[in-house]
C-alpha cells in the first residue's frame, strides 16, 4: 500500500513539472465565396482578366489587343509566345534574309498557333532558335482579329538574339515598310515580357507580376482533335499562372462533398488549360451556353493553399455572355 501511494505521489509531482500545451487555433477556411468576372463589353471577350483567388480580387484587366508577343523572362529562357487571345498564328518562311520577304503570295506558308497547355515544344515561333543559336528564320505573323472581328494584319518577324537579360528582334510590314529593330528586356518579376508589334513597337505592361495572380480569364486557341481533319477554334476560358499554380478536374463527386482528401485521388496538373473552357457547353438548339455541373475543380494557388471551385453561370443579369460566375472554398 505504501509503495502504491508513493507511485501516485511521484506521478502527481512529475506531471506538475510539464508545461501545459497552448491550445491550437483552428485554421479559418472561411465560407464559400461567389465571384463574377467581366471579360469584355457586350460579350466581345475583349479583356484579359487576371485574378487572385486568395485575395478574391481582380489584379488587372488588360485590353487583349494591346500586345502581340510574350518573351520568357527567366535568365535561361528563350520561348517567344503569341497572344492567343487575338487568334494569332505564325508560319516559317524558310528564308533568313529579312529583306528578301516582300509579299505573301510568293511564299508557301503553313500557319500554326501556340497550344494552350503551355508546353514549350508547342509554340509557333519555336524554330527561331536551335541549340541555343538563333536560326535567323523570318516568320510571317498573323496578328489575328480585334473583338469586332477586324483583321489586325500581318508582320514579318525575325528574332535575332537572346541573353540572360534581353532579346533583340526585327520586324516590319510584309512589304518592308516600318522596319524596326528592338531590344526587349527580360522583366524578371513577370512570366513574360509583353510586346506590341503596332507602330514603332512598345513593351506593354500587360501581365501582372507572377507572384500576384492565379488565374487569367481570356480567349485562347484550342485544337479539337475529335474533328477530321483537326480544327482549331477560339474559346473563352481560364488559364493558370505558370508559376506554381495547379489544378485537377473532379468528376465523381458533388461539389458539396469535395474535401481535401480528393487531392490524393485527383492528380494536380500544371498545364495552363487544366481548367480551360469546357465547364460550359454550347447548346446549338437554344444557341446558349449551359454550365456543366458535373465538373468541379481542385486548385492549388500560388501561395500553397488548396481550393475547390465550380462554375455556376456564364451570363450576366441582362443575358449577356462573357460573365463567368463561379464559387470556391478553401479546403
Amino acid at each position: 500500500m505504501k509503495h502504491f501511494l508513493f507511485y501516485i505521489l511521484l506521478m502527481v509531482v512529475a506531471t506538475s513539472c510539464f508545461k501545459e500545451e497552448d491550445p491550437i487555433t483552428p485554421f479559418d477556411r472561411g465560407n464559400s465565396t461567389t465571384q463574377v468576372i467581366s471579360t469584355g463589353n457586350n460579350g466581345d471577350y475583349g479583356d484579359q482578366v487576371y485574378y487572385s483567388i486568395s485575395d478574391n480580387n481582380v489584379v488587372k484587366v488588360v485590353d487583349r489587343t494591346s500586345w502581340d508577343l510574350g518573351f520568357e523572362t527567366t535568365s535561361a529562357g528563350t520561348v517567344v509566345r503569341l497572344n492567343g487571345a487575338n487568334k494569332m498564328q505564325a508560319s516559317t518562311t524558310g528564308i533568313t534574309d529579312f529583306t528578301a520577304v516582300t509579299n505573301l503570295t510568293s511564299l508557301t506558308l503553313t500557319f500554326d498557333w501556340d497550344k494552350a497547355s503551355g508546353s514549350v515544344d508547342s509554340v509557333a515561333l519555336m524554330d527561331w532558335i536551335s541549340g541555343g543559336v538563333a536560326t535567323n528564320e523570318v516568320f510571317i505573323v498573323d496578328r489575328g482579329e480585334t473583338p469586332s472581328l477586324s483583321s489586325r494584319g500581318y508582320k514579318k518577324v525575325q528574332i535575332l538574339s537572346v541573353t540572360n537579360t534581353e532579346y533583340v528582334i526585327r520586324y516590319a510590314n510584309v512589304d518592308g515598310s516600318n522596319d524596326q529593330t528592338k531590344t526587349i528586356p527580360k522583366q524578371l518579376n513577370k512570366n513574360f515580357t509583353c510586346f506590341s508589334l503596332a507602330g514603332s513597337g512598345d513593351v506593354i505592361n500587360a501581365e501582372p507580376d507572377a507572384d500576384d495572380w492565379d488565374l487569367v480569364f481570356t480567349q485562347y486557341m484550342h485544337t479539337f482533335y475529335d474533328s477530321d481533319p483537326y480544327v482549331y477554334y477560339s474559346v473563352n476560358g481560364v488559364l493558370l499562372n505558370p508559376k506554381n499554380v495547379k489544378a485537377a478536374l473532379v468528376l465523381d463527386k458533388a461539389y458539396s462533398d469535395i474535401t481535401i482528401d480528393e487531392v490524393s485521388t485527383n492528380p494536380l496538373s500544371g498545364f495552363w488549360n487544366r481548367i480551360g473552357y469546357d465547364w460550359k457547353i454550347f447548346d446549338f438548339t437554344t444557341e446558349l451556353y449551359q454550365i456543366d455541373f458535373n465538373k468541379s475543380y481542385l486548385l492549388l494557388d500560388r501561395k500553397g493553399f488548396y481550393y475547390k471551385l465550380r462554375f455556376i453561370d456564364f451570363y450576366n443579369s441582362s443575358g449577356i455572355k462573357g460573365y463567368p460566375k463561379f464559387e470556391f472554398e478553401k479546403l
